[in-house]
Formats: structure tokens, sequence, C-alpha cells
């Protein structure tokens, strides 16, 4: 059993693997790891995305951006999912058209890496860098707390 965070438009990899034997084990012993890890990589996408959304840029109406906040609004979570035995979840600017439109995505790849007229304002991998710690501790806290670690 494997558990995972994405973060997109790039990704960041979160996971459980580390603990894959001892959850097997524990559900051999008839407990719910598919639930719990669900519900620990949900608090965990939260904690993520409180991050994106503290370092988004954010459009000015006054100066000529016609959708301030659209970006912002678009930082999301999908899942928790689960594929076999290997449960992940999506956060940030998700390339899937129910989540973002195609121009979205776009100025959300060209906003976190920059173009040949716009400097980078990255938001996604810093928020992956200063946030991998308090996920971490989350999902294992969330794991904890039914007894699972």
């Amino acid at each position: 059993m494997c558990s995972s965070i994405y973060a997109m438009t790039t990704q960041g990899y979160f996971n459980l693997s580390g603990l894959g034997d001892y959850l097997e084990e524990i559900a051999r012993a008839g407990k719910d790891v598919d639930g719990a890890a669900q519900r620990a990589l949900q608090k965990g996408s939260v904690i993520l995305q409180d991050g994106m959304t503290s370092l988004v840029p954010i459009g000015d109406a006054a100066k000529g951006d016609p959708h301030p906040g659209n970006l912002l609004r678009h930082i999301q979570i999908k899942g928790p999912l689960q594929e076999g035995n290997y449960s992940f979840a999506e956060v940030g600017v998700i390339h899937d058209i129910a989540f973002t439109d195609p121009d979205t995505a776009i100025y959300a790849n060209v906003q976190e890496y920059g173009s040949a007229t716009n400097h980078a304002q990255p938001y996604i991998r810093p928020a992956i860098d200063g946030k991998k710690s308090a996920v971490m501790r989350e999902m294992k806290q969330s794991l904890s707390e039914e007894g699972f670690l």
C-alpha cells in the first residue's frame, strides 16, 4: 500500500511507502487502512493547498488584470483517489478539464515557471518545500489518531 499527495502544475510527491509493510500487516488484521490513508491524505492536502494559496500571485484589476484571483480560485484538491493499493491526491492547479480550463492551466504554468516575456512567480514549488514537514506531520498524526502508528 502506498499513499501520496501530488501537487500540480509541478508535482510534489509525498508518500507513506516507508510504512507500507506495517500498513499491509494492519490491513490483514482487518482494519480499514485505505480509509485511514485517504483521511490522512485529505488532511495533508489541505495544508499544502493553504501553502499554495498563501503564495499565489494575485493580479490587480486596477492595473488591468482582467481576472484577478482566478488562479487562486483554481488551486484545488482532487481526491483522495485510489488505484489498487495506491492512494493519492492532487493539489494545485489540476490539469483536468473538470477542474481547470486550458487557458488557466497555461497561465498557471507561466506564473510558476515564467516565460520569455514574464518572470516566474513560483507558488507551488515553494509551498511544497515549505510545507513538506507539516504535511507529513499531519498525515502521521491522522494515522496515529486512528490507531495506526
